[in-house]
């Protein structure tokens, strides 16, 4: 395949500018954000025929900052100039105070000036408007939603064919500075639940953990994760995900680093790893999650904070703590589907902080015929000698010990510049390491709670709609002498690795 080209179609020949944030390996998207500052600076208002007083000096930099911004979000999301994904941009003025973490983002430069202006342009399509529900539902959530815009033609327009194949991989990585957070549930004064951010004091801990999120995440960076699906059915994907009306559950593929989020100041609970866009895709889809073209295997705690609570009580687990529990009154074939409902009732159990008269929304236990409260009692009943852990917080702080847990494998092999990707009790890995990651599982676990685990592996299952494991889509076509026919056979997945591969040749 031709290699991604230099040449930019514009009659914008001034030189780059050094900004402190910019990486050279991307200068082509660089020089399209150059082009469209300047462009926001001539811009003339039709409403006016005036164009806004042009910024300077630490306002310029925060508008090239803020254009590269919606560049890099809306161009994520975007598989092909026909297959294009939606990006979500808060444009409330709340959203902007002066004490949120990206001061680089402010509502003057970011939204009134570079997105108004861009959209006025005609690079930028607003496909859904954004709205925020004051009053909120019963339960404490919220229908908020945000706006959601995508990258137009005109935009599109400037990146060649070939760089338009593989757009999310010549995109900057995400590089999230915050790298650690926490967030605490708080009660708002119309009693509805809110999450907050709560400052924290640095410490030798902190620094710690930041040191090693750093070694993390320079090794996932080295290397390039897709899903091995036709791009047809990535957009299908985005699709529903956006249908859900979660924000953050986006397909992001310049996401592809960690943070943690703790649930105290102290850093005693949670503390659980977040910020890669595989954490975000449907259970079914990891099936397909490749690093550098190559299948991934997937290995799991079985039942590990039930596992780590019995073996703090110095006992045996049961083999399966989430079934057996109790006997459906609705007799039903799908025996898994209770069984993860009673999984879901277990962990809602642990932690909360205080006894619940009504199942969590997310679970829905009248299809079998049960109650709430004959549901909460059988499971406290089944599992007797940790009964005392449910309803007290407890998994919060079994979260700092699973995070813990998943830290140690995550040094032990990114360490050696090995690429692994953590779903909190699971871990993906090239399958040649399948051998190398179940005895470190074992080890660290056995190590931070003093027992041996169980070590699952997740058995692949057939997709009709999804392409096998492994799998190009020019593998069923007959073998052609004509590279046209070649380029045109190829999958997204396959642009974006051969992209990937030649921005790291140039490092």
């Amino acid at each position: 395949m031709p290699q991604i080209t230099s040449n930019l179609i514009s009659a914008k020949d001034t030189p780059l500018k050094q900004l402190s944030w910019r990486d050279q390996r991307y200068v082509r998207f660089y020089e399209v954000v150059d082009l469209l500052v300047d462009l926001v600076q001539q811009y003339a208002h039709s409403d006016t025929g005036q164009s806004k007083r042009r910024v300077k000096g630490n306002q310029l930099e925060k508008l090239h900052y803020s254009i590269e911004c919606l560049v890099r979000d809306c161009l994520a999301v975007a598989f092909h100039r026909k297959r294009k994904g939606e990006a979500a941009i808060k444009k409330g003025q709340h959203h902007y105070a002066a004490d949120r973490s990206d001061h680089m983002l402010t509502y003057s430069i970011h939204i009134q000036r570079a997105f108004t202006t861009l959209e006025a342009m005609g690079f930028l399509k607003v496909t859904q408007k954004g709205s925020y529900d004051r009053v909120g539902l019963r339960d404490g959530s919220r229908q908020s939603r945000l706006t959601r815009y995508v990258a137009t033609d005109r935009l599109l327009a400037l990146f060649t064919e070939h760089e338009l194949a593989a757009l999310p991989a010549i995109v900057p990585a995400y590089n999230n500075p915050q790298l650690i957070r926490v967030n605490r549930t708080e009660l708002s004064e119309n009693g509805l639940k809110r999450r907050v951010k709560v400052s924290f004091t640095e410490t030798d801990e902190t620094a710690r953990i930041r040191a090693n999120l750093q070694v993390i995440n320079k090794a996932l960076s080295r290397n390039w994760y897709d899903l091995e699906i036709e791009d047809e059915e990535l957009l299908a994907l985005q699709r529903r995900l956006a249908a859900a009306k979660t924000d953050e559950r986006r397909i992001r593929l310049d996401h592809r680093t960690l943070y943690r989020v703790f649930n105290d100041p102290d850093l005693t609970t949670g503390g659980r790893f977040y910020g890669g866009w595989w954490q975000n895709i449907p259970k079914k889809y990891r099936q397909v999650l490749a690093v550098n073209g190559k299948q991934m295997v997937e290995l799991d705690y079985s039942n590990q904070h039930p596992a780590i609570l019995y073996a703090q009580q110095g006992l045996v687990r049961p083999l399966d703590c989430y079934t057996g529990i109790i006997a459906p009154k609705k007799l039903r074939d799908d025996h898994n589907g209770l069984r993860d409902q009673i999984k879901k009732a277990f962990n809602a159990m642990l932690n909360a902080k205080e006894p619940m008269k009504r199942a969590p929304k997310t679970i829905n236990l009248t299809n079998y015929g049960l109650t709430w409260r004959e549901t909460s009692e059988a499971i406290m009943a089944f599992h007797k000698p940790i009964a005392h852990h449910f309803y007290s917080g407890a998994g919060l702080r079994l979260q700092r010990i699973d995070s813990d847990i998943a830290e140690k494998i995550l040094l032990h092999f990114t360490s050696k510049g090995i690429p692994i990707l953590p779903l909190h009790d699971s871990f993906l890995m090239h399958h040649g390491y399948e051998s190398s990651l179940e005895p470190i599982m074992i080890d660290v676990f056995e190590e931070v709670v003093g027992a041996k685990p169980k070590i699952d592996k997740k058995v692949k299952q057939t997709l009709q709609s999804l392409e096998l494991p492994g799998q190009s889509a020019y593998d069923a076509e007959q073998v052609s002498d004509d590279v046209k026919e070649l380029l045109a056979a190829m999958q997204g997945h396959d642009h974006r690795l051969d992209a990937f591969r030649a921005l790291t040749r140039q490092r």
